[in-house]
């Protein structure tokens, strides 16, 4: 099976000629009836692992090479399961057996690297997509993939959905954590050639034995039945910024009627949540219509870092020890992307609006480990915003982004 997959990676890159027959036209989010050795279930549970967005119009290979469907963004969905189904007769039992994963050109380079045991050659930074998780291996042993039993105690992760970014230079990576019990993106095979970053999303804990400890988990997600003034609604309403294991034990704070800054709920984690829409309610008496006019934040120390400087038009990178991450899952008002203090869009420039959905973003210390990121955020893929200035950062949509405007 791993040559077969290794020779498909690389027919790949060269492109590839072998074409099944047309599949029936099926939705993105819904499970076809039939075998799951069908060309339809195949397309559904490999293209599903990455956003509707970029799913959508994927290509999709299966296990030998055959196109199963042409896509037309530059991304291509395929199962990752170099072992094959349990079952072979019948397939994959579920999308999760799959290892389902949906990646750019670039990650494709890194992944023959990786199937090669050679250094990747890469033009640039690679991404992956895997919702549906993985079947589990050593994060600090490369090629461990299944082998639980040989693994040190306390160094397994079996993940739920994730984003992966494979990096040209795993050095642009120092500083990341290699601890995944936090919830904060991390660092996996770290001082090899194969390091590269683990992203969490939401659900990523569902398939971990033992789950990490995350008290007061249960509720964090159930809006309250409260005013949008009070500190229960606006805890609420800020913390969901961020997936749920970060949510429920973030620092919450807010602002007084003074400009002060006020706690509203201590956190443990290291994460701080708070409004950042810096508009204001449009009716304060009320307060925020909801938590996408709060335009709510969850980030990181480093990321506060970086946001202090950015308000005092100093450079991040003399304040900041690494990378910041900051979630924004309520997305925000709106923004140039060309041009920081843009606030109103008849005052952008033309087709550099970007109202945004949920998203994680990236806060770079050193702005040149985005270089050849694109700044297209129409395509779906990872982009910067500020290119070229000392507040470039990297805006990484997730499921819904498109919910407040139309990609073009």
């Amino acid at each position: 099976m791993k040559k077969i997959l290794l020779t498909f990676i690389s027919a790949l890159l060269i492109g590839c000629n072998t074409t099944a027959p047309k599949p029936k036209t099926i939705t993105v989010d819904g499970e076809p009836e039939g075998p799951h050795t069908s060309v339809e279930w195949k397309i559904w549970a490999y293209s599903t692992a990455a956003p509707s967005f970029i799913a959508a119009n994927c290509t999709v290979v299966d296990n030998d090479g055959t196109v199963l469907r042409e896509g037309t963004n530059g991304w291509t969905a395929m199962s990752g399961n170099m072992a094959g189904p349990a079952d072979p007769e019948n397939g994959y039992r579920d999308r999760h057996e799959a290892i389902s994963m949906v990646g750019d050109a670039e990650s494709f380079n890194w992944m023959k690297g990786y199937m090669d045991k050679t250094k990747p050659e890469m033009n640039g930074d690679g991404w992956i997509w895997m919702l549906h998780g993985d079947s589990g291996v050593d994060n600090f042993r490369p090629y461990s993939e299944g082998d639980k039993a040989n693994t040190p105690e306390g160094a397994w992760i079996e993940s739920g959905p994730h984003l992966m970014l494979m990096p040209k230079d795993p050095s642009t990576l120092d500083g990341q954590t290699t601890d995944f019990n936090t919830g904060s993106p991390y660092l996996m095979f770290e001082g090899t050639d194969y390091a590269h970053l683990m992203i969490p999303t939401e659900g990523y804990y569902d398939y971990q034995d033992p789950v990490p400890s995350i008290p007061n988990l249960e509720n964090s997600n159930v809006e309250p039945e409260a005013p949008h003034t009070s500190a229960e609604w606006k805890i609420w309403a800020y913390s969901t910024a961020a997936p749920s294991f970060i949510a429920a034990n973030c620092t919450v704070v807010d602002m007084d009627a003074d400009g002060n800054q006020i706690v509203l709920r201590e956190g443990t984690n290291g994460w701080t949540a708070m409004a950042a829409n810096p508009r204001g309610p449009a009716d304060p008496e009320n307060g925020w219509k909801d938590a996408h006019e709060a335009m709510p934040m969850v980030g990181d120390a480093q990321s506060f870092a970086w946001v202090s400087a950015y308000f005092a038009g100093t450079k991040p990178k003399t304040t900041m020890e690494s990378d910041g991450w900051a979630w924004m899952l309520h997305g925000d008002m709106g923004e140039d992307n060309t041009k920081a203090g843009v606030l109103n869009k008849e005052d952008s420039v033309e087709g550099a609006w970007i109202e945004s959905g949920p998203h994680l973003m990236l806060m770079p210390k050193d702005q040149s480990t985005l270089d050849g990121q694109t700044t297209d955020f129409n395509k779906g893929a990872p982009y910067v915003m500020f290119a070229g200035t000392d507040y470039a950062h990297l805006m990484i949509p997730v499921e819904g982004y498109y919910d407040y405007q139309d990609p073009k």
